[in-house]
């Protein structure tokens, strides 16, 4: 049927979306086409050799950002692609990781109601690049939003934003860099303050969410 609208849904990894395709996505979001796009985000070039994107996180260890007796790993932090979108004026974007797996499902279901552009960056942890076990894919998800590291929230028309999940405990951003081995060399002493840095960037990045949230702006 012809007059049946048709809801195209789009997928990639966080390079062809943070980097090589950040340009043909921003022009879709910008004239407002109606799509949902989600972006696979393991924080590297897995396909192609482990390279850092601009999703990889400070610190972490890739083969194009190595760590080693003087130097910590990527040194930039990762670039806050939920906000570029929001700011886009998109109807609804969102984060969302799979071991919280019945918000995430709403966040889809929301996604494919909303006429207009949509974006949804999804935490796909990789346990070839991140380097932990296969059977630990789900805890490692769990300590990243428990740490608030990956902190989950929606945004809708570029400016309500949304927390969708408040973990009860919240824990040290060191439980979740200390269980995969691309962050093994922070622990080192000359290294330390990163791990201070790491701190102290997520709970700025926390309570700016928090004060947004309430302000509903």
């Amino acid at each position: 049927d012809p007059d049946t609208p048709v809801k195209f849904v789009a997928f990639g990894g966080d390079g062809s979306t943070y980097d090589i395709g950040f340009q043909w996505l921003s022009g879709a979001i910008e004239r407002g086409h109606d799509f949902t796009y989600i972006c696979l985000d393991n924080e590297v070039y897995a396909n192609t050799g482990g390279q850092r994107s601009s999703s990889t996180p400070i610190g972490a260890s890739t083969t194009t950002s190595p760590a080693g007796s003087v130097s910590y790993g990527e040194k930039r932090m990762k670039k806050d692609m939920v906000a570029i979108m929001a700011a886009h004026g998109a109807p609804y974007v969102a984060q969302a990781a799979p071991n919280k797996w019945k918000d995430m499902v709403k966040k889809f279901q929301k996604a494919l109601a909303t006429e207009g552009p949509v974006y949804i960056n999804a935490m796909s942890a990789c346990t070839t690049e991140w380097k932990f076990a296969p059977n630990e894919t789900i805890d490692v998800s769990d300590l990243a939003v428990d740490s608030l590291v990956f902190p989950l929230y929606e945004i809708e028309n570029g400016t309500k934003l949304t927390i969708t999940y408040r973990p009860k405990n919240i824990i040290p951003v060191r439980d979740y860099l200390g269980a995969q081995g691309r962050f093994k060399h922070l622990f080192k002493p000359q290294w330390k303050h990163i791990l201070d840095e790491w701190q102290t960037n997520v709970d700025k990045q926390w309570e700016y969410l928090q004060r947004r949230e309430e302000a509903k702006v």
